[in-house]
């Protein structure tokens, strides 16, 4: 709710507000504690049963929080929410080992010079949660003291490199400072500025004049706006800190998206050249093992102890960090789903999940890339198995960040999910599904399965996000159009179409809904004879 202390500017949205709506009795949170483990273990590290309150709510899973807060308000039950999860982590780390077991030959062979001494192994999973806390924290806040003294009027750059943005075989170090100097004319001090830096990876704080301009986090384009009371006559000087968790800070994007204009047009100074930088000032610990990661310590040490606690069922939000590998995802996903219902001794408990979102993969945003639709794809086969829902989420997804700030509406859609496959509720907790298709001429008609809903196309003509292939299978960009409960589809450039395709790649468009608002789910066919 409150954000990773680690990341600037991580809140969800409206997060003061959405924390202090905290008064709710009727509901209880348990956060389980981090806790990687070599072996299943019987007893959590910690943890206790709270109410809601701004200080509670600060570290728990917003989407859980939203979720339990609508199933509240609509049923008048109380709810109590079990958070177990770590961001960033595959499937692997949260399925037992003996299942994995069944799946050696498609896991790679990690070597492993792990020591495990159950008497001092929470202290050791302690040392290392506490130097990636720290580690992480002081590659994405700038140390106060050097802050202070880089923003400091005056500073002298002296003794400091020249950069050269576009140099790929000059590397930085994983904190970069750097400035560049402009001089401005009297009628410019009077006048909002707009300053264009392409795309800093990974992560940087853009100071003008000592003021902090704003945060970007790769791929965001950075392009901010700079107020006419911060600008003045004479020297105006720029400052960016970068940082790179995963390596070393650099650049990205053409020379002429670096620039200072303003907004007539008549303005406009190239800022590809002229900074100078200095690495080395901030100290960054090295990277050490977090254990987060390695198969089965998450299942061993945040689910095993949970076991057999009384439960509903599961929500589940989880899947980018394993978008590479979609076919091994659908059957360990299916798999997990069955293993746990299997130790909580019951075939029948709900599991609920989030499809992964939209989001760009990389700042080259004209270069579609299609690394998350194949795990859309594997994520839905679970919806063969029975007491399943998923949420599709490919409409309310971030452009620029994995971690979509508007956690209201994932909770909200799951929770429609528990209303009607849980509770009974009549409501509609889905939006149109690729049921079937007829091919007529130039033309592919698709059908849904549930031709009762009333489709919406929130879009015009190609920009609904249908592409069509002939049998060159080059995808071209496709016409829709409504015919009752039909969508037709067609484009000028395939004349007889052998692939279909809906809201396909990494940040598609996506114009279909129903008239609950709810999106049609990506999908791809291939059209035989």
């Amino acid at each position: 709710m409150g954000g990773w202390e680690w990341i600037p500017h991580s809140e969800i949205l409206d997060a003061q507000s959405e924390l202090e709506d905290s008064n709710y009795p009727e509901i209880r949170l348990f956060d389980v504690p981090l806790f990687p483990s070599p072996e299943p273990v019987e007893n959590l590290s910690g943890g206790r049963w709270e109410k809601p309150s701004p200080e509670s709510l600060a570290g728990f899973s917003a989407p859980a929080w939203f979720f339990a807060k609508k199933l509240h308000r609509d049923l008048n039950i109380p709810v109590g929410i079990i958070h177990s999860s770590w961001g960033g982590t595959s499937i692997l780390t949260w399925t037992n080992e003996q299942t994995l077991q069944d799946f050696a030959d498609s896991l790679p062979q990690l070597e492993s010079d792990l020591r495990y001494f159950p008497q001092t192994w929470g202290n050791q999973v302690q040392a290392a949660t506490d130097h990636h806390r720290i580690r992480r924290n002081k590659l994405s806040h700038p140390d106060p003291e050097i802050k202070r003294q880089m923003l400091e009027p005056g500073y002298s750059a002296v003794g400091w490199k020249d950069l050269d943005l576009f140099d790929d075989t000059k590397a930085h170090e994983q904190v970069l400072w750097m400035k560049q100097q402009v001089n401005l004319n009297q009628e410019l001090a009077t006048t909002d500025l707009t300053l264009q830096l392409g795309f800093l990876n990974r992560q940087s704080h853009v100071y003008w004049n000592g003021q902090e301009l704003g945060y970007f986090q790769y791929p965001a384009p950075v392009n901010i706006r700079v107020p006419a009371a911060w600008v003045k006559k004479g020297i105006n000087e720029i400052t960016l800190r970068l940082s790179n968790p995963w390596g070393g800070a650099n650049f990205y994007g053409a020379p002429e998206e670096y620039v200072l204009a303003d907004s007539s047009g008549n303005f406009q100074v190239s800022l590809a050249s002229g900074w100078k930088g200095i690495n080395d000032q901030e100290p960054i610990p090295p990277a050490k093992p977090f254990y987060v990661n390695e198969p089965s310590f998450l299942f061993n040490g945040m689910i095993s102890p949970l076991i057999p606690y009384g439960i509903k069922g599961f929500i589940w939000d989880q899947g980018g960090a394993d978008a590479r590998r979609p076919e091994l995802y659908a059957q360990l996903f299916q798999r997990l789903i069955r293993d746990w219902r299997g130790y909580w001794k019951n075939d029948n408990l709900p599991f609920l999940f989030v499809q992964n979102t939209g989001t760009y993969s990389s700042h080259e945003f004209e270069k579609r890339t299609f690394v998350r639709s194949p795990l859309r794809e594997a994520q839905e086969t679970a919806l063969a198995l029975p007491h399943t829902g998923m949420v599709v989420s490919i409409d309310i997804g971030d452009p620029y960040d994995v971690h979509p700030k508007n956690k209201q509406e994932f909770g909200r859609r799951l929770a429609l999910q528990a209303l009607e496959k849980v509770y009974g509720r009549d409501i509609e907790a889905d939006g149109p599904y690729y049921s079937s298709h007829q091919v007529k001429g130039d033309t592919v008609v698709v059908k849904v399965k549930d031709p009762g809903q009333q489709l919406v196309l929130d879009c015009t003509g190609e920009s609904c996000g249908f592409e069509l292939a002939g049998s060159d299978e080059v995808f071209y960009p496709a016409e829709a159009v409504l015919q009752g409960d039909d969508i037709l589809v067609y484009s000028g450039e395939v004349a007889r179409p052998r692939a279909i395709r809906y809201a396909w790649g990494d940040y598609p468009l996506a114009g279909v809904s129903n008239q609950e608002g709810l999106p049609m789910a990506p999908f791809r066919v291939a059209i035989s004879d």
